[in-house]
């Protein structure tokens, strides 16, 4: 996708004045456009993975070679995965926290249509009480269900959105939970029966 389409759903996306339907479909493409970008990144560093690993039988003669090409495959564009992460978290944040109201202005239905998710996982979402923007993207994972289901691993645009998000919170929250190191634990009694 172009740099300039990706301007025009990141302004569609920001853009108070746009339905919640234009603002979730935008912010949909955005995130499947980060996350194929995001893949087509981790693809390459795996061809320099398999380039070192075809070398490593030849050892101890080619050490130079697959130590430059796992360092390579480390390295290779970590400032644009920095990036790309950054982006899919700064939209899982908007779609965790729904300040907009998308999800109730758009109601169950009609956010199930915009997601794909299949009939039979909608109904079944909907009779557990799980409704919100929250539980049908990232708890449920029933984004585009309708396409595929079975896989253990949930992996939609949106679910990457908010799990990136949600790392983020973590990683946040990590240094804050951490008890200082003078805290001692509590000690635990031995009780007899």
């Amino acid at each position: 996708m172009k740099a300039e389409h990706l301007h025009i759903l990141a302004d569609l996306s920001a853009q108070p004045t746009a339905s919640a339907r234009t603002r979730l479909i935008a912010i949909r493409r955005l995130c499947r456009a980060f996350t194929r970008e995001l893949d087509a990144i981790r693809a390459e560093r795996r061809a320099l993975r398999r380039q070192a690993g075809k070398l490593r039988p030849f050892l101890p003669f080619t050490r130079l070679a697959v130590a430059d090409l796992e360092r390579q495959a480390v390295s290779h564009r970590s400032d644009a995965v920095e990036d790309l992460c950054q982006a899919l978290a700064s939209l899982g944040r908007i779609l965790v926290q729904d300040r907009e109201g998308m999800a109730e202005s758009l109601g169950f239905d009609g956010l199930c249509d915009l997601l794909n998710v299949n009939p039979r996982h909608r109904h079944e979402a909907h009779r557990a009480e799980r409704c919100g923007f929250l539980e049908v993207i990232f708890v449920e994972g029933l984004e585009d269900s309708a396409e595929q289901r079975g896989d253990g691993w949930r992996d939609g645009p949106l679910f990457n959105a908010c799990h990136y998000a949600m790392m983020e919170v973590i990683r946040a929250n990590a240094a804050e939970s951490r008890a200082p190191a003078a805290q001692q634990p509590p000690k635990l009694r031995l009780v007899k029966r």
